[in-house]
């Protein structure tokens, strides 16, 4: 059997994943201090190893965790593989009958931070920029013929922007925004889909509803109304800007144009019509210009042809037509024969209206920034070798219902033992062990003000837990010291709860109280 995965189900899984992440408690978490070894006795630090998803893989990620960084929903973004527009490089254009066109730099990211769209490539090397904001595709002197898209803002390109990739966004209009709610309360109400990218100041208006209901906010998959109103679950809650005005008002410049863009594009009596069209065969014989009749399940396209030679050379479109998905070229006439062509259609709404869907949204980047201890729960003073995202953990004790998860901005995933001496003569990552139970375990982080002892174990040291009382030793620093009646401290989260959605294993990173380090995880569907 014969099947593949379209482009539409991978971008429906991204966006899935961005809502998932903006309406749920999904974390950063970083780990393993010690070092990529394979027994304690061996102090290298090898090549870190390929993760695998298997079970005990990833309860060895929980056991390394160190400490947790919530991700928010300015943190993560759509992205697609960058293209910069170069001087006297190539670009392809826009082709709804290439499969791989997502493969292509069939759209650019020029120095402006503008990102356009190749709707006919100019048979050669690109020499102009583009520049322009208009609404309709335009033709430069080399040919080439663009259409603006979106212009990637300042905080965006801090974020998402990286040499392998971009952001991509959709600013969401009424027609794409019509909402059913599936249960609701007097001021808030949980949506069978989501507004997706930029809503702030858009009015909502809805059946069933008393007054007129006003954004407050919304978060993934729930909205917020500024004032009380009366909900149910058969009401339909339709997003719309007032006027072209109040868009203007709440926007900045760069997202006005692309707002003003993409509703032109929608609303444009040309959507899902034929771009273009191709000669795949000239024929021979031609003497004059065959008549080109267009087929198809839309209406209202045209095209004449061009001869040169007896044989079909080119195919002019006339008329775009609209609602085409499917669409057949044949010519009669001209006294020749033999001469094909396919039809290149526009996306279904037409260009620009969903930059997201149309230049190959199924890539999702998060980004977060861990800034020193970020109040106190990631430690500093050493260093961590696995990134992972967990998705809803929850915090220690916690009862394992629904809804009982973390939402603290930071968490410490650390155990510590309380010392009845000073810890400050030990060292991080040496191996401690315990006189009595034989327990082995990694310093992570030393508290000389508390005489803590932060720690973690894994398949290396075994997870025999500390007894109260007993001596521990420091195998590299030979500190001994005496644990208190209640030695064992438990970390702020269950390292046991959440699910792992993504883990990497890498070289290294020193943490210092100075430091920032700038995570962006890019995760393809």
């Amino acid at each position: 059997m014969a099947a593949i995965v379209t482009s539409n189900f991978r971008t429906l899984n991204a966006k899935k994943l961005k809502q998932q992440v903006s309406s749920s408690s999904v974390y950063v978490g970083i780990g393993k201090s010690d070092v990529w070894s394979l027994t304690t006795s061996d102090t290298t630090d090898t090549t870190p190893f390929t993760p695998a998803d298997t079970l005990d893989q990833l309860g060895e990620a929980r056991a390394n965790l160190i400490g947790l960084k919530k991700i928010v929903g300015t943190e993560i973004s759509h992205v697609i593989p960058r293209y910069t527009w170069t001087s006297g490089n190539s670009y392809y254009a826009w082709d709804s009958d290439d499969a791989s066109i997502f493969d292509k730099a069939f759209y650019i990211i020029t120095s402006e931070f503008k990102v356009y769209k190749c709707i006919k490539a100019g048979g050669g090397a690109s020499s102009i920029q583009p520049t322009q904001t208009l609404t309709d595709p335009t033709a430069e002197s080399d040919g080439y013929i663009w259409k603006y898209m979106y212009t990637t803002g300042v905080q965006d390109a801090e974020n998402f922007l990286t040499n392998s990739y971009m952001p991509v966004k959709t600013i969401s209009l009424a027609a794409e925004a019509i909402l059913a709610v599936s249960s609701s309360s007097s001021t808030t109400a949980i949506l069978t889909e989501t507004v997706d990218e930029i809503t702030i100041g858009m009015t909502v208006s809805g059946t069933n509803v008393s007054g007129t209901p006003v954004v407050q906010a919304i978060n993934g998959s729930v909205l917020t109304l500024s004032t009380a109103q009366t909900l149910t679950a058969a009401d339909i809650l339709t997003f719309a800007w007032a006027s072209d005005a109040d868009a203007e008002a709440q926007l900045s410049e760069a997202d006005y144009a692309q707002y003003l863009n993409q509703k032109a594009s929608r609303d444009s009596s040309t959507a899902a019509g034929i771009e273009r069209i191709e000669v795949t065969a000239g024929g021979t014989g031609y003497t004059s210009a065959p008549t080109v009749t267009i087929t198809g399940d839309g209406s209202g396209a045209t095209a004449t042809a061009t001869v040169s030679a007896g044989a079909v050379t080119a195919v002019t479109v006339t008329g775009k037509g609209t609602n085409y998905r499917v669409v057949d070229i044949t010519f009669s006439g001209g006294s020749g024969s033999d001469a094909a062509a396919r039809g290149v259609l526009t996306p279904k709404a037409g260009h620009g209206v969903d930059p997201i869907a149309e230049l190959g949204g199924f890539f999702i980047s998060l980004n977060t920034k861990l800034d020193g201890n970020d109040g106190g729960d990631l430690t500093v003073g050493n260093d961590f070798r696995q990134i992972l995202l967990l998705d809803e953990p929850r915090d220690y004790n916690a009862t394992p219902l629904a809804g009982n998860v973390a939402t603290a901005n930071t968490l410490k995933a650390t155990s510590y033992l309380q010392s009845s001496t000073a810890v400050t003569a030990f060292t991080v990552d040496e191996l401690i062990v315990g006189q009595t139970s034989g327990a082995q375990a990694y310093v992570v982080e030393l508290n000389g003000d508390d005489s803590r002892i932060r720690y973690h174990q894994n398949s290396k040291t075994g997870y025999t837990a500390f007894q109260n009382s007993e001596v521990v030793t420091g195998q590299t620093s030979n500190t001994s010291a005496t644990l208190t009646s209640s030695a064992n401290g438990a970390p702020e989260v269950d390292r046991l709860s959440g699910d792992i959605l993504f883990l990497e294993n890498r070289d290294p990173i020193s943490r210092t109280t100075t430091q920032i380090e700038d995570i962006k995880v890019i995760i393809e569907f």
